[in-house]
């Protein structure tokens, strides 16, 4: 289980120039730093304008460590607590790219087989799941369904699926184990975070160790990305940013109450009651400094400084899908495209009740960018900003 003793030690130093509103790193001439930060710090003021989220924080890395980071806003609203560069926000779905590359590193060096069988570590699945290989799993092809709008709805009979309690493992997947395949395994892109949940569980059954004790092992403590955390509700967090709703969250999770139940906004904003992501950790449980965020997206460009060699990087990089109406081409976990300018990204969004985020690495530009922020649907094009923010860094 992820060590909290450790993990404060190694946040303090990695943080410790990172406690003010605004984080410059050492990259280019200072004239060049300080003419991309004021431009990033007008971006960002422009952008939390338009009010996206109580907090947004935002990190722009490189290879070599942090470009820059800035915040706007409030962490915690009822405390007034102002976000910082080292204030953790929910990964959501980027958390799938962590998953991912933890399978990447465990499969080059033979832990995980990625086309045997899953069965072979989790026998007593049913016969639909039997045939279903990792990387299936990892690249949405096994056919499992996604969240439904009832799971997420508090009007609907019994509370949604991120307000339960969940005793075991055999509690997560009676969501949704049985439940009819979208797709037959292996013939076509259907997103799924129950599908990335059912291989977390085959690869701590592989590997004979617990889905988080992998993700601290191998990626918290190599990528020196000490923030990487369970959004565990149950757990004592510092810096973890209080998670709020807005009326487009609310039209979904409120969607079948009486009207005279129905939350109520305050300023635009309302509190999220309870969020336990356990039903998900490996698709939608973590949490993160947007800075770490894009330091381990930095950490996926090929250099010196890459705790990733070249076999794992291919793996990840190389497109095992084609591109359909509601996803670009995907590699294990990542997706693969190009931005409006032609540039190539890799890069995944996440969504979650109380928080969401943005992880783009642009591999020829040498860069990478985070923006995240504490309500699930950010009033903002993420991908547009993170565009944004290239140009900025790299004129």
């Amino acid at each position: 289980m992820f060590n909290a003793a450790r993990r404060e030690v190694l946040m303090g130093a990695a943080m410790a120039a990172l406690s003010a509103r605004t984080a410059v790193g050492a990259a280019g001439t200072s004239v060049e730093r300080a003419s991309a930060v004021g431009k990033a710090g007008a971006w960002l003021e422009g952008v939390f304008a338009t009010r996206p989220a109580p907090a947004i924080s935002v990190a722009v890395a490189n290879p070599d460590g942090l470009v820059w980071a800035g915040t706007a806003g409030v962490a915690n609203l009822e405390l007034a607590v102002p976000a910082r560069t080292d204030t953790l926000f929910p990964l959501g779905s980027i958390s799938k790219v962590v998953t991912s590359t933890l399978a990447a590193r465990l499969a080059l060096r033979g832990v995980l087989d990625l086309d045997a069988p899953i069965s072979a570590a989790m026998p007593g699945l049913p016969a639909q799941h039997r045939d279903t290989t990792l990387r299936q799993l990892l690249t949405h092809r096994a056919g499992i369904r996604h969240f439904s709008a009832a799971e997420a709805d508090m009007g609907t009979n019994g509370s949604p699926v991120f307000m339960r309690v969940y005793r075991s493992e055999d509690d997560v997947l009676a969501l949704f184990i049985n439940d009819p395949l979208v797709a037959p395994p292996g013939t076509a892109v259907n997103y799924s975070s129950y599908g990335y949940t059912l291989a977390s569980m085959v690869m701590a059954a592989t590997s004979g160790r617990a889905f988080l004790d992998l993700v601290e092992a191998e990626i918290a403590i190599p990528f020196n990305v000490p923030s990487l955390v369970p959004d565990d509700p149950w757990r004592i967090t510092p810096h973890r940013a209080a998670g709020y709703m807005n009326d487009l969250d609310l039209r979904m999770f409120g969607a079948g109450l009486p009207e005279g139940a129905k939350p109520k906004l305050d300023n635009g904003w309302a509190n999220l009651p309870f969020n336990n992501s356990a039903y998900s950790w490996s698709g939608a449980g973590f949490l993160m400094t947007p800075s770490d965020t894009a330091r381990f997206g930095a950490a996926m460009i090929d250099s010196q400084a890459s705790v990733l060699n070249e076999a794992e990087r291919a793996l990840l990089f190389t497109p095992v899908t084609v591109a359909t109406k509601s996803s670009p081409p995907l590699g294990l976990g990542w997706r693969i495209d190009t931005d409006k300018t032609g540039r190539r990204r890799w890069h995944h969004a996440g969504a979650t009740p109380g928080g969401c985020q943005l992880l783009v690495v642009y591999p020829d530009q040498r860069l990478s960018v985070a923006i995240a922020g504490n309500v699930m649907t950010m009033k903002m094009n993420l991908l547009q900003g993170a565009a944004e923010l290239i140009e900025v860094f790299t004129e």
